[in-house]
C-alpha cells in the first residue's frame, strides 16, 4: 500500500495560518481564563457535557472506540461511569493508532514521517500538530491535534500567566527542548510568531551547558524569568553560584522532571527565591501554582484526571496514587480515554485558599511505569525504585541500569547523600519483590545522558 507522505505547507501559506489560528487563541484565552472562575458544580457539569459529545464523537468516528464503548450508554454517560472502561495504555494507543484517529487518511505512517521531516514549524494538511512524547525512559508516543484542540493546548498553558508567581510582562528564558517535535518547541515557535508581546528566549536542554550559559548571559533584553527541566535547572543554578550564569531572575519555574529538594536548594542558593513548579503532559494537559495555596491547580474544564492504584483502581482524593489516568475532553481528533499517564501523584478536592475551585495535584511523587524482569520470574516495579532513590536525601537526579543480577545507579547528588543507606534500600526493593540482590551498585556522577528533547534519561531503555 502507498503511504501519502505530509504535504508540505508553504512559508507564506504557514504564515496566514499561524495568524488565523494565533487570532483565534486570543478568543480562547479570554473564555479560558474565565473558566478559572467557576465553581466547582459548574465546572462538573462542563465536564459531563464535553465527555458525553467527546464518547460519542469516537463512537461515531473511530472504529477503536466505537468497539470499546459499545453497551454502554453514551448519552447519559457520567465521570462515575469513567472505571467501567478499561485502561488505554501507550502501548495500545501506540499499536491500535490509526483505529483510534478520527481523521480520515491520517495514519500513523504519515504523522511519523511528518515527525521525522520537521525543520521548524509545520501543520500536516494545513490543519493538524504533531508532536512526540518520550518521558523518562525515552518511549515515544505520538499525539495529534486538531485546528480547535490545538488552539485549546495552547491556551492551557498561558491562562495562568500572572497568577503563579510571575510578572506577566517578565522577560522570559526557556530552556526545554526547541526542536518543534516536542510541545516545549511547537508552543514556542506558535506564541512566539510575530506576537508582539514580552521578549522569550529560548534554549534548546541538549545544547552544552556552557553555549546555555552564554546564551542565556548575553541576552537581549536581559532574563527576568527563568524556565527549564528541574535537572537542568539545577546544573544552571551551580553555574551562578559559581559566578559563570550573570542573569538575575525573579522568578525560576520547572517542570518535565520530578523536582527533588535539591533542585530546589540549589535555586535557593543561587538566588534567594522559592522555585514555582508544574506539570504538564505531551497528551493534552497542564498543571499550574496559583501562588496561594498548596499544589498546582488542573484543566479540570478540559480533562478528567482519575489518580488509580497499581492495578487501576481509583484512589479517593488525598491519598498517593501510582498511576494517573487521563481523559482528555477537548481532543477529537485523537480521543485519549482513561490514558495511562504513569504518573504517581496525589490529587486533592478541597477548596483552594485562592478561590479557585479547580482540583489540584499536591504531589508528583515519580514520573514512570513499567518493570524489570528477572531470570527467577520477579518483576521489580520500575517505579519502586524511582521513589526510593528520589526519597534519599541528597539526590538531585538519577540513571538505573538493569543488570543481569539486580541494578546499577548513577546518581547526581549535593554531597549530602549516603550512598551506602541508598543501596541497603534498593536491595531492600528487589527483596521486596522476589528479586536478585547479589548485584546492586552505584557510583555518584556529575552529569547525565539527556534525550533528545533534553530532559534526563533516567531507566535504560533496553529493559523495557
Amino acid at each position: 500500500m502507498e503511504t501519502m507522505l505530509p504535504t508540505p505547507t508553504p512559508s507564506g501559506q504557514y504564515a496566514q495560518l499561524v495568524r488565523r489560528q494565533r487570532a483565534e487563541l486570543q478568543d480562547a484565552y479570554m473564555q479560558g481564563v474565565r473558566r478559572l472562575r467557576w465553581g466547582a458544580d459548574r465546572l462538573a457539569a462542563e465536564r459531563q457535557r464535553r465527555l458525553r459529545e467527546l464518547l460519542v464523537y469516537a463512537a461515531e468516528n473511530s472504529p477503536f472506540w466505537r468497539e470499546r464503548l459499545a453497551g454502554h450508554d453514551l448519552a447519559n454517560f457520567t465521570e462515575a461511569d469513567l472505571p467501567s472502561l478499561p485502561i488505554l495504555t501507550k502501548t495500545e494507543m501506540m499499536t491500535e493508532f490509526d483505529r483510534i484517529l478520527t481523521v480520515p487518511g491520517l495514519t500513523r505512517a504519515r504523522v511519523k514521517e511528518h515527525i521525522e521531516s520537521l525543520d521548524g514549524d509545520r501543520y500536516i494538511d494545513d490543519e493538524y500538530r504533531a508532536i512526540v512524547g518520550s518521558g523518562y525512559a525515552g518511549t515515544e508516543a505520538y499525539h495529534v491535534y486538531g485546528w480547535d484542540s490545538f488552539v485549546t493546548f495552547v491556551m492551557q498553558g498561558s491562562r495562568w500567566t500572572g497568577r503563579r508567581g510571575e510578572d506577566p510582562d517578565a522577560v522570559l528564558a526557556q530552556a526545554f527542548a526547541t526542536s518543534t517535535r516536542h510541545e516545549s518547541g511547537i508552543f514556542h515557535a506558535f506564541s512566539t510568531f510575530e506576537s508582539g508581546g514580552p521578549a522569550s528566549h529560548c534554549s534548546g536542554g541538549t545544547q552544552p551547558l556552557d553555549e546555555i550559559v552564554d546564551g542565556l548571559n548575553n541576552a537581549r533584553p536581559a532574563v527576568q524569568a527563568l524556565q527549564a527541566w528541574p535537572s537542568l535547572m539545577r546544573e544552571l543554578a551551580l553555574e551562578a553560584i559559581a559566578g559563570r550564569l550573570t542573569i538575575k531572575p525573579t522568578w525560576v519555574s520547572v517542570a518535565g522532571e520530578v523536582c527533588t529538594q535539591a533542585v530546589r536548594d540549589a535555586i535557593r542558593s543561587a538566588w534567594g527565591i522559592e522555585t514555582s513548579e508544574f506539570w504538564g503532559c505531551s497528551e493534552g494537559t497542564y498543571a499550574f501554582p496559583c501562588g496561594v495555596g498548596e499544589g498546582m491547580h488542573v484543566a479540570d474544564d478540559l480533562v478528567i484526571l482519575e489518580p488509580a492504584d497499581a492495578d487501576g483502581n481509583v484512589v479517593p482524593f488525598g491519598q498517593p496514587a501510582e498511576r494517573l489516568l487521563l481523559t482528555n475532553l477537548f481532543n477529537l481528533a485523537q480521543p485519549l480515554i482513561r490514558y495511562d499517564l504513569a504518573d504517581a501523584v496525589t490529587m486533592t478536592d478541597e477548596p483552594c485558599p485562592c478561590g479557585c475551585a479547580h482540583r489540584r495535584i499536591t504531589a508528583v511523587n515519580g514520573r514512570i511505569n513499567g518493570s524489570f524482569e528477572y531470570e527467577n520470574g520477579a518483576v521489580v516495579p520500575r517505579a519502586a525504585i524511582e521513589q526510593t532513590v528520589l526519597a534519599a536525601p541528597g539526590v538531585a537526579n538519577f540513571f538505573v541500569h538493569k543488570t543481569q543480577d539486580g541494578v546499577d545507579l548513577s546518581v547526581v547528588t549535593d554531597g549530602s547523600c549516603d550512598p551506602q543507606l541508598l543501596r541497603k534500600e534498593l536491595i531492600d526493593v528487589l527483596r521486596r519483590h522476589g528479586g536478585p540482590e547479589s548485584d546492586v551498585s552505584m557510583q555518584e556522577v556529575g552529569s547525565l545522558d539527556r534525550l533528545w528533547s533534553g530532559k534526563s534519561k533516567q531507566f535504560d531503555t533496553d529493559a523495557i
